[in-house]
């Protein structure tokens, strides 16, 4: 009895540790595994920062505006008179060239997220009464008939002299879904990229002070998109017997804007700054072509004048 007793006051239990050195390596190859698969989701997520929130931006209108040159030059495609011969090759299509000022040149001026350029123009005029405008019966409809009313060539068909130098200016906007923010193209970062998507042919930031457009050359824009106004044009109703040129037949060319907006949540907001950017990207369609007649009707006299244009159409699209 009184051995138990000194036991109970002189003895108590431990917890003993011991450490066992003979894991299985399998356990230490899952632990890597999960620390490989860990890193990779934080990657992907910075990578493509996931952890921004966004939204698709609403575009607003597009706008191009064109602007002449301050000084004009003589191209090599312009000569003096009419050739009378084929040329031997597309680089040589070649005639008598024309010095028009911007609004002469786009066609029709005011368009919304579309712009025609004339690169090549003839224009006829038809005598007085051709078309009565004013017809209140079908006798006298206003339709004009090249065969039974020959018209007066008032100038033969015509390349555009300089285009290339010509400006073209791109205004934009976007707005979030919930109209909290809404950005104009100088409140934002910007880049010009060729047909690669990679090469960047130019580049503009944000509060600037530029104009309220991005400016540039014909010839940025045609070289951008991987079109040459000089090589034979591939469309189905080009006259590739006289090897008719992409100048003389019209190309189409479409100028896709990619937005992009991330929206940093609080508190990263408070340490990296909002993204608002866009990119242009250009693409020449293949095998197309493009003209517009321009007609105009004289009220007064039934006189009518037709301008035969043809020309590269600019067509914008947003993403």
């Amino acid at each position: 009895m009184f051995s138990r007793i000194k036991n109970f006051l002189t003895t108590y239990n431990t917890n003993q540790i011991s450490e066992i050195t003979n894991r299985p390596i399998h356990c230490f190859i899952y632990r890597l595994i999960q620390l490989c698969i860990t890193a990779y989701i934080i990657l992907l997520i910075v990578e493509g920062k996931l952890y921004l929130k966004t939204d698709p931006p609403i575009p607003g209108a597009v706008r191009l505006t064109l602007q002449e040159p301050n000084n004009f030059t003589k191209p090599s495609y312009c000569v003096e008179s009419s050739p009378t011969t084929n040329p031997p090759s597309c680089a040589d299509d070649k005639l008598p060239c024309v010095y028009w000022g911007a609004k002469e040149i786009q066609y029709p001026i005011e368009e919304t997220g579309v712009a025609f350029f004339t690169t090549r123009a003839s224009i006829v005029k038809y005598p007085q009464g051709t078309c009565k405008i004013l017809a209140s019966s079908p006798e006298d409809a206003c339709i004009i008939n090249s065969r039974k009313s020959p018209g007066e060539s008032v100038m033969n068909s015509s390349f555009i002299a300089d285009i290339e130098n010509y400006t073209v200016m791109i205004e934009h906007s976007i707005a979030s879904i919930d109209g909290k923010i809404l950005l104009k193209k100088r409140l934002m970062d910007g880049q010009f990229l060729s047909a690669d998507d990679t090469t960047v042919i130019k580049s503009w930031w944000a509060n600037s002070n530029e104009a309220d457009g991005d400016i540039l050359t014909m010839k940025e824009i045609l070289d951008a998109a991987g079109a040459d106004l000089s090589a034979c044009s591939s469309a189905p109703g080009a006259n590739k017997d006289v090897n008719e040129s992409n100048r003389s037949s019209g190309i189409i060319i479409v100028i896709v804007i990619h937005y992009e907006y991330y929206q940093n949540p609080r508190p990263i907001s408070l340490f990296i700054n909002n993204v608002y950017n866009y990119k242009y990207k250009p693409r020449i369609i293949d095998d197309a072509e493009y003209k517009i007649i321009e007609a105009t009707s004289n009220i007064d006299d039934g006189s009518y004048i037709i301008k035969n244009r043809h020309g590269y159409l600019y067509l914008n699209d947003h993403l």
